[in-house]
């Protein structure tokens, strides 16, 4: 093995001794090349950052010269993460005194990957409320995106994380920020089932849009089958009545198509058809298709035939 990859496996294994003593004797300048170098698309100092060895991010940096930002690959939940720097690798990994040191020996808050996801957005993912809070602390941007636009608040939205939700709110995080393709955090709590975090997004202030495939959060959670949020949503003050019919019958078809579920997309689809039918001043009508579609043999929706079918299967329940 040489020396370079057994350097890489001591600060990576957290074998703080034996990387003295490969490093004892060897030229300063020699040292240097070495904490610049990658193994496995990592330097020694990222790898000691991703496991979390303290002593070993404090020895590379005072007494190894060791580069603070150089990014590299690190694995994480599966997937490889290319050009993250140490403190995104310490912060995703929930190592808040690793954090401390980084920042302490000049890291900078906001550096990111190659995707543009930066150190908080990481604490933001795992539910690192401690670390994201010190992030912020020493000036962590909150309205830094990703790629896709995606920000610390939509991931927290998304993963479900409550009190790093709030935090992030009260510290000021815009509630309606939309992403490359439109969608708001209000979109990432509908499509994960958030209920609790997107009563408290409401509260802010947030609004219900539509995003860039004009799907609104209570579609999006109709679409992916969150019979609470659905429920929720379709009572709230901002959804109006043709909304909520449009909820109601896109849940009875995703009951269908995901859950196999022929009677519950009934209750669904019977729920929509009695708000259509509310005012029998004031039918709300199911529009005719704009074009009818080749695939489906130019099929038209034979709307009497299906409310009859109402009408007998619930004269029985």
């Amino acid at each position: 093995m040489d020396l370079k990859t057994a350097v890489f496996n001591a600060a990576r294994d957290g074998k703080l001794r034996l990387l003295q003593k490969l490093l004892e004797n060897k030229d300063g300048h020699e040292v240097i090349k070495l904490m610049g170098e990658k193994t496995n698309g990592a330097t020694p100092l990222l790898m000691a950052a991703r496991y979390g060895h303290l002593d070993l991010v404090e020895y590379l940096l005072e007494c190894c010269s060791a580069p603070v930002e150089v990014g590299g690959s690190v694995n994480f939940d599966g997937e490889t993460i290319e050009g993250a720097p140490p403190l995104w690798a310490a912060s995703a990994a929930g190592h808040l005194k690793v954090v401390q040191s980084l920042l302490g020996h000049g890291a900078s808050v906001n550096s990111t990957t190659l995707t543009n996801s930066t150190p908080l957005r990481a604490a933001c993912f795992d539910g690192h409320l401690d670390i994201v809070r010190y992030l912020v602390e020493h000036e962590a941007d909150l309205e830094v995106a990703n790629r896709h636009g995606h920000t610390c608040l939509m991931i927290s939205c998304y993963k479900g994380h409550k009190e790093i939700a709030q935090y992030l709110l009260e510290k000021g995080a815009d509630v309606n920020r939309k992403s490359v393709k439109g969608n708001t955090a209000l979109h990432d709590c509908a499509e994960s089932g958030s209920l609790e975090i997107m009563r408290m997004l409401l509260q802010y202030g947030a609004t219900m849009e539509q995003d860039g495939y004009g799907m609104t959060p209570l579609l999006s959670a109709s679409v992916t089958g969150h019979t609470n949020i659905v429920d929720y949503l379709t009572t709230h003050v901002q959804t109006r009545h043709t909304e909520r019919i449009d909820a109601l019958e896109l849940l009875g078809a995703t009951f269908v198509d995901k859950k196999r579920d022929l009677l519950g997309a009934l209750k669904y689809w019977k729920r929509a058809m009695d708000l259509r039918y509310l005012d029998s001043n004031n039918i709300v009508q199911k529009p005719e298709p704009k074009q009818l579609i080749m695939a489906y043999d130019y099929a038209r929706e034979v709307r009497r035939s299906f409310i009859l079918f109402f009408s007998i299967l619930y004269s029985f329940h």
